[in-house]
């Protein structure tokens, strides 16, 4: 039996969603893959949550920490025993092989991952942030000397949540084919809003729209501005070996310079602004038979670019409809019919069942 002890960092609607997984199908695990989870620590903006003991949190005490995070109840995480300490310091049993979670969205964790691998614990990852470090930093060195199969470092759920992409990609890389472009539709709240577009709403409507069905962040800015994508784009090119940067990324951002800095109720009520352009961007899409969409091209070389462009109807990215992401990927082999993966691309339950997949990848390896 291998004996695995998780510190999970956020438990929001992701990481929360990873807890009620290791909930549900650790006895599962236990039984026929003879791997036993415990969660030993849990990492949140009020500090870290320790377990009582070595035996981690029971099932009853997580489902209790994941109801703190939806309570409205003020104050209840601040006086639930958090501390301020080294996560990594947590009780571990004898034995057991640590497996670091981050369902968070900042880089500040990465340094929590560095020294995870370099004690020789696993690190899985939905956050992008870590991975799109400038390169001269030296936990994006740690993190990415990692994240080989037969490395301590996951990261799956950062492109396309639950979908194959990565592993895809590495295992054309490991039978010798080459990657010669990765084109992809990379956002769920980007596809909804121009799905609507494209069915004759207003950009103004589409994205009040898309944030009432849970497809924004709470500041749609923060998915309108193109960095998430470009994280993307960024990720998937270091996985081809390109060396780049973020700042090497073309990121063609919808949030224009002077609504960027205002309160959220006063950006909602100006997005009419810009209802004028992306509607004539719509109908010269419509004019010459093709769909807008917001797309990222990772080339083998060149200019690595994220934007809206006019994609043929005809191609499974111009016929992308709703939240779904859908990435091709051209190879050598691959050539004149790209391997093409597509499905839900964003959503708690998808993506924490990415970081579980990952996890247990890590547990049969250690």
């Amino acid at each position: 039996m291998k004996h695995i002890g998780l510190i999970q960092i956020g438990f929001g609607t992701v990481g929360g969603a990873v807890l009620e997984q290791v909930i549900a199908h650790r006895d599962q695990w236990r039984d026929h893959l003879s791997i036993d989870v415990q969660v030993d620590a849990i990492v949140g903006r009020s500090g870290v949550l320790v377990a009582p003991d070595t035996s981690g949190f029971t099932a009853e005490a997580l489902r209790e920490i994941v109801g703190w995070r939806r309570s409205e109840e003020a104050g209840k995480l601040s006086g639930s025993g958090f501390q301020v300490m080294d996560p990594l310091d947590s009780p571990l049993a004898a034995g057991a092989t640590r497996i670091v979670l981050d369902a968070a969205a900042s880089d500040a964790t990465a340094t929590t991952h560095a020294a995870a691998l370099a004690r020789g614990a696993g690190v899985v990852l939905s956050n992008k942030a870590p991975l799109a470090l400038p390169r001269s930093d030296e936990r994006s060195e740690a993190l990415w000397s990692e994240t080989g199969r037969d490395g301590w470092l996951r990261y799956e759920a950062t492109c396309g949540a639950g979908l194959p992409v990565i592993s895809t990609i590495q295992s054309l890389l490991e039978t010798g084919d080459s990657v010669q472009e990765i084109t992809g539709a990379l956002s769920g709240t980007f596809g909804a809003i121009f799905s609507d577009v494209a069915g004759g709403a207003l950009f103004s409507a589409a994205v009040r729209s898309a944030k009432e069905r849970g497809f924004t962040e709470p500041d749609p800015r923060d998915d309108l501005s193109g960095l998430d994508v470009g994280r993307k784009a960024l990720i998937l090119a270091r996985t081809i070996g390109r060396e780049v940067d973020l700042n090497d990324v073309s990121i063609r951002s919808l949030v224009p310079k002077n609504l960027a800095d205002l309160g959220i109720p006063d950006y909602l009520a100006r997005l009419e602004e810009q209802d004028p352009e992306i509607s004539a961007m719509g109908r010269d899409a419509e004019g010459a038979g093709t769909a807008l969409k917001y797309v990222a091209q990772v080339p083998a070389s060149g200019q690595i670019q994220v934007g809206l462009r006019q994609v043929p109807q005809t191609t499974v990215l111009g016929a992308l409809q709703g939240p779904e992401n859908i990435v091709s990927v051209r190879t050598s082999r691959y050539d004149q019919y790209p391997v093409v993966i597509s499905g839900p691309g964003a959503g708690a339950a998808v993506t924490a069942a990415g970081m579980i997949a990952d996890m247990l990848s890590l547990a049969r390896q250690a």
